[in-house]
C-alpha cells in the first residue's frame, strides 16, 4: 500500500507527517500517471477526491462513504448486500485520518475502522460522477431517420452464440433505437418463444404468455382482434407498469394491408416540446385514466402521458393510448380545456406523417419493440391475418440488459 505524505487528522485538524522514504515512493507513483496527481483531501463535511483520468474532481459526503464501506464487516459479497447498520453512524461522522493509494482511497474512522474505496468505485456511484459520466443512449428517429436494418438486425445464429455478442447487439439495438429484429426464425409460436426466452422471461398477463391472434377470432375484446385500421399507441396503458418490451412475429400475411406502424415516441416527445412547452409540463404532471374490460378483467390505472427519470430528468416513459382511455375523472373542470388541446396537439403530431415509418412483417422476422417508447400500430387488411406475440417485463429486461454489460439510465 502505498500512503501519501501526510495523513488528515479530523480530531485536531493537523497533518501527520510522513516518512521520507514514502514520500518519495509517492512522488514517483504521481509522476508516472498522465496529468495531474490523484489526491483526496478534507473538505469539512466531505472528501475531495481527484484522478487523472477523471474530466473533474467530485467530493463526497463523508456519511456516504461509511454507508459505503466494501469491507467484509459492512458488507456482504456472498448476498451483494449491505451489512452496516446506519443508525450507529453519528450525523457528524469525519475520519480521523485519509490516506491516498495507487488503487484508491483508504479512510480511518474514529472508532479505528478502516474503509477502502477504488476509484473506479467512486467514480461509477457518486452523484457528482455519474452526471458527467452519465451519456443517454437512446437515438430518436423520425420515417426520414428509421435505423440502418444492419444497425437493428441479428440472426437467429447470432442470437445462439455463446460469447453472446449477438444478445449484446440485440439489447443495444433496443436501448438506443427502441427496436431490433432477429430473423431466420422458424415462423411457429414455439419457436417465436424459444428465440425470446434466451433473452429473459416472458411476462404472463391476462393474455397468457405466448399469443396467437387471428383476427376476427375475439378470443380477448380487443381492436387489434379486428380487420380495422389502428393508430400508434402503445400497449398496456391500463397497467400501473406497462410491459416493456412487445414482441411480434406475423406467421401468415394478410392477403392484403396489414402493415405495421412504428412511431418512435421520444422524438415525438421532443417535438411536442419544443412546440408547445406548456402543454409537455401539462402532459408530464396531468395524470389521465386508463382501463381494460372484459369477462372478469378490469385493469385500471392513473398515469401521466409523459415520464421522466428522477435524477437526469431525460424523458423515460412515453405512455399513450387513445383507445384505452377511461372516462376523464381526475381532469379538473378548469383543466379540461387545456388537456383536450395539449393532448390533441401531441396527437398531431404522432400522426403527421413524416413521424411514420411503415413496414410489412414477414414470417420469419421477430420485431421486438420497446413499449415505454415506441407506439405501433396497424393498417386494416382482408383475409387471414395470424401473428404471434408475447410481452417481456421491464424488471427482467433490464436485468438481462445488465447482466449483458448494457448500460442503461
Amino acid at each position: 500500500m502505498m500512503r501519501l505524505p501526510f495523513q488528515f487528522s479530523a480530531r485536531f485538524g493537523t497533518l501527520i507527517k510522513l516518512q521520507p522514504s514514502v514520500r518519495s515512493a509517492v512522488s514517483r507513483w504521481c509522476s508516472s500517471q498522465p496529468g495531474h496527481a490523484t489526491r483526496a483531501v478534507d473538505v469539512g463535511t466531505c472528501l475531495e477526491v481527484d484522478h487523472p483520468r477523471w474530466p473533474h474532481s467530485i467530493r463526497i459526503s463523508y456519511l456516504w462513504l461509511r454507508d459505503h464501506c466494501r469491507c467484509e464487516h459492512c458488507y456482504n459479497f456472498a448476498t451483494a448486500q449491505r451489512a452496516f447498520d446506519i443508525t450507529h453512524m453519528p450525523p457528524n461522522i469525519r475520519p480521523a485520518s485519509i490516506v491516498n493509494t495507487a488503487e484508491g482511497v483508504e479512510l480511518m474512522w474514529p472508532d479505528g475502522h478502516i474503509s477502502n474505496y477504488n476509484y473506479k468505485f467512486l467514480w461509477q456511484n457518486t452523484y457528482e460522477s455519474c452526471r458527467t459520466s452519465h451519456k443517454t443512449q437512446q437515438l430518436p428517429w423520425t420515417g426520414a431517420t428509421f435505423p440502418k436494418t444492419d444497425f437493428i438486425t441479428v440472426t437467429l445464429q447470432d442470437m445462439e452464440k455463446t460469447d453472446k455478442s449477438g444478445l449484446r447487439k440485440l439489447f443495444g439495438s433496443i436501448v438506443k433505437y427502441g427496436l431490433a429484429f432477429i430473423t431466420e426464425v422458424p415462423p411457429d409460436t414455439e419457436s417465436t418463444r424459444s428465440v425470446i426466452e434466451k433473452i429473459c422471461a416472458i411476462k404472463k398477463t391476462f393474455f397468457g404468455e405466448m399469443w396467437e391472434m387471428q383476427s376476427m377470432n375475439f378470443e380477448h375484446f380487443d381492436t387489434a382482434y379486428s380487420q380495422e385500421y389502428i393508430g400508434a399507441h402503445t400497449d398496456t396503458t391500463y397497467f400501473s407498469h406497462p410491459c416493456r418490451i412487445q414482441v411480434f412475429h406475423c406467421l401468415q400475411p394478410a392477403s392484403e394491408g396489414g402493415e405495421n406502424l412504428l412511431v418512435d415516441g421520444f422524438s415525438v416527445a421532443q417535438q411536442f416540446k419544443e412546440r408547445d412547452p406548456v402543454g409537455y409540463e401539462f402532459l408530464s404532471s396531468m395524470a389521465i385514466p386508463s382501463e381494460y374490460r372484459e369477462e372478469g378483467v378490469h385493469h385500471y390505472t392513473l398515469d401521466t402521458v409523459i415520464k421522466h427519470h428522477p435524477v437526469t430528468g431525460n424523458i423515460s416513459r412515453f405512455r399513450f393510448n387513445v383507445y384505452d382511455r377511461a372516462p376523464l375523472s381526475s381532469v379538473p373542470l378548469g383543466k379540461i380545456e387545456e388537456f383536450y388541446y395539449h393532448y390533441c396537439n401531441l396527437s398531431k403530431i404522432i400522426r403527421h406523417p413524416r413521424n411514420e415509418y411503415w413496414l410489412q412483417l414477414e414470417p420469419g422476422t421477430v420485431l421486438l419493440m420497446d413499449n415505454w417508447r415506441l407506439l405501433h400500430g396497424r393498417n386494416s387488411f382482408r383475409g387471414t391475418r395470424v401473428l404471434s406475440g408475447c410481452y417481456l417485463d421491464n424488471v427482467d429486461f433490464t436485468s438481462a440488459a445488465r447482466v449483458a454489460g448494457i448500460q442503461l439510465e
